[in-house]
């Protein structure tokens, strides 16, 4: 195997042309995300025309490469690729990636499970064998090792023999236009960056809290975010979760109260204390009309028998159609679909997921099956929205 790494500019610059033309682009990335918030792009790997480039990002302005990405006319083949595709959509913003066909995808519609690994599957499908030794090294650090380097090469070698094995047995099981229809529906959903204003709303118990404890959670987790992405730091650097929900609880308004909330890092407390007290009396002094509405309940334990319901559906459409269950309908999904409905009705906007080509083989049913519970479903509403019947 041979490989070329890209560290000259002028080098970059000469070989962009022929990647512009190219009918499909193997790819993968290395990247790193310990200490900081975004992804940290360490080495980006392409296979074009049987030809490895590994471009380094860290001695290379490579903006340019970014319309190559969102060329439409152009395949981008990868294997597990939705942490390669936030890291490519932080670093070229403006030229968001097209037309992709992940491998694991189309495996899990064959029936090898949602989360196949590379090297397993070349393994079992090429009878290939590569190292995954470097996969925890260190890719910021310069030089590359030539053990790194190798392992990153083998990244995308065998890829399009991959992909070409994969859509065959899609092609013979007529699942080719659904597979890819599910590899652009991971562009849409991308990696979405959570609206300042409702991040509290996706603390799994926030539902527990009083209204005035809820401005306390939307402040703190809002400043917390706002901390985070201004310093490029992990989330948990500037407060853990399970500590962010015990000062929301305790509220302390002190700062010797503060300092024994549990897992609170001296340095947060030195540094953060009297801006987190300030937040907490904020909160407190606020009038109860400027407080957040208390969040929906979840749904009664007599819930399960309508899951479990929708699920025998699921399974009788797969079966029908010949697609896994699990690709036809994630957990996820289906909790959306019923809650959104639930909260809604008709007017609930379905997961992207469930429009497309589930929408006619699948939503519909599901949604009719809904609809016969709309007695049951609307005692469900006024629980969950505490209503008085």
């Amino acid at each position: 195997m041979n490989w070329e790494l890209i560290t000259d500019q002028r080098r970059f610059a000469e070989l962009l042309p022929s990647w512009a033309t190219a009918n499909t682009i193997a790819l993968d990335t290395e990247f790193m995300r310990v200490n900081t918030f975004n992804p940290q792009s360490a080495l980006t790997q392409l296979n074009i025309n049987n030809a490895i480039y590994l471009v380094d990002p860290v001695a290379l302005d490579t903006n340019d490469i970014g319309p190559i990405f969102a060329n439409p006319r152009s395949l981008k083949i990868l294997h597990a690729c939705s942490e390669d595709i936030e890291v490519f959509f932080y670093q070229y913003p403006q030229n968001k990636m097209t037309n992709i066909f992940d491998t694991q995808v189309g495996l899990a519609f064959l029936g090898y499970g949602l989360q196949i690994g590379y090297q397993r599957a070349l393994k079992e499908f090429l009878n290939v064998d590569i190292s995954k030794a470097e996969t925890r090294s260190d890719w910021l650090a310069r030089p590359l090792s030539a053990d790194q380097l190798r392992y990153a090469a083998s990244d995308v070698e065998h890829l399009p023999k991959l992909y070409e094995f994969v859509v065959g047995q899609l092609i013979e099981r007529n699942l080719l236009a659904y597979c890819q229809e599910d590899c652009q529906l991971m562009l849409k959903e991308g990696a979405p960056v959570p609206p300042m204003l409702t991040i509290y709303q996706q603390f799994s118990n926030a539902w527990q809290f009083n209204r005035r404890q809820l401005s306390l959670l939307k402040m703190l987790a809002m400043w917390r975010e706002g901390s985070a992405r201004l310093h490029d730091i992990p989330r948990t650097f500037v407060l853990k979760n399970h500590t962010l929900l015990a000062i929301v609880q305790e509220a302390p308004q002190t700062l010797a109260k503060l300092s024994r909330i549990e897992d609170l890092h001296p340095r947060t407390y030195q540094k953060h204390g009297q801006m987190i007290l300030q937040i907490i009396k904020q909160a407190n002094d606020k009038p109860d009309e400027q407080c957040p509405p208390l969040l929906p309940l979840p749904l009664p334990k007599q819930a399960k028998v309508l899951f479990d319901e929708l699920r025998v559906i699921a399974d009788r459409v797969a079966k029908q159609h010949q697609i896994p269950a699990d690709v036809l309908l994630r957990k996820r999904w289906l909790d959306n679909l019923v809650l959104g409905y639930i909260d809604h009705g008709e007017a609930a906007e379905l997961p992207l997921a469930l429009q497309g080509w589930r929408y006619d083989l699948l939503t519909k049913p599901l949604l009719t099956a809904l609809a016969n519970q709309r007695e049951q479903l609307l005692l469900w509403r006024r629980y969950r929205h505490r209503e008085s019947a």
